[in-house]
């Protein structure tokens, strides 16, 4: 009896492999036979890592159009073309502490902060969908893009559970992750049945995080608990499979009920 979710043989770009998840979505598709190609900035471990799990690696900047393009041209070279691609990459509150002025008061919220995790969250989103997109057209017949959003994408923080905290939930994270899901669902319709589109949004997902964070979040979640970020896996595995071959223009929402109450 064959898997129900098989994505063997299947070409796939994973775009922000070096991440909390994206490593996990990494290694998941390495070991699940897909023909692999992961991306990640040039200040990451890209490619190293694609060697260590028997993938290809490359370099991309997704703020930048060129660099988008260089990446997808590289996948049409190295495969053939693209059956599935996660457009995972983001200015995540973890890359954003090295930049003192992430977490200011929103009153006095720099603009450059702003338009950089807009451009990457949001912006490099639409650039990846549409260079992988005109490629997945051309070169598949069972294509699917998975968009990763958040759960502040959908919900506005509590932000009485950052107090005392060294990071905090930030404004344009907020903005540009709905606004991901919105993309997904325009695309969703723009494509039909040519490339199935959807969105992943994870709860808070376990980091690392100090004892004090980790209880104030899980009080919000009926499960009592952040996720473990291989619990996020199997959602990417079903819509990139054929076994998601009806779905389209869905947000999946993974957050332990936080949403339910």
């Amino acid at each position: 009896m064959s898997e129900i979710v098989d994505i063997s043989g299947k070409r796939i770009l994973l775009v922000g492999a070096t991440g909390v998840l994206g490593r996990v979505y990494a290694s998941a598709l390495a070991k699940k036979g897909a023909n692999l190609i992961i991306a990640d900035k040039e200040q990451t471990d890209v490619l190293s890592f694609a060697q260590k799990i028997d993938a290809l690696g490359v370099i991309v900047d997704v703020s930048s159009e060129k660099s988008v393009i260089d990446c997808i041209n590289y996948c049409s070279e190295k495969l053939g073309g693209l059956d599935g691609v996660i457009n995972n990459a983001a200015a995540t509150t973890e890359g954003l502490m090295e930049s003192g002025q992430s977490f200011a008061e929103f009153e006095e919220y720099p603009l450059e902060v702003w338009e950089k995790t807009v451009n990457i969250n949001l912006t490099g989103t639409f650039l990846v969908a549409r260079e992988a997109g005109r490629l997945m057209k051309s070169t598949s017949t069972s294509a699917s893009l998975v968009n990763i959003s958040s759960i502040y994408g959908v919900v506005g923080p509590d932000h009485r559970i950052y107090e005392g905290q060294s990071f905090k939930s930030f404004p344009g994270y907020s903005a540009s992750k709905s606004g991901v899901i919105g993309l997904t669902k325009w695309l969703a319709t723009w494509w039909g049945g040519t490339i199935r589109v959807n969105c992943v949004t994870p709860g808070g997902v376990f980091n690392d995080h100090n004892d004090q964070f980790v209880k104030a979040y899980s009080s919000r979640v009926p499960m009592e608990r952040m996720a473990d970020r291989e619990e996020l896996v199997g959602i990417v595995l079903y819509l990139l499979s054929d076994s998601s071959s009806y779905v389209t223009g869905q947000n999946f929402i993974i957050d332990g009920g936080l949403t339910a109450w």
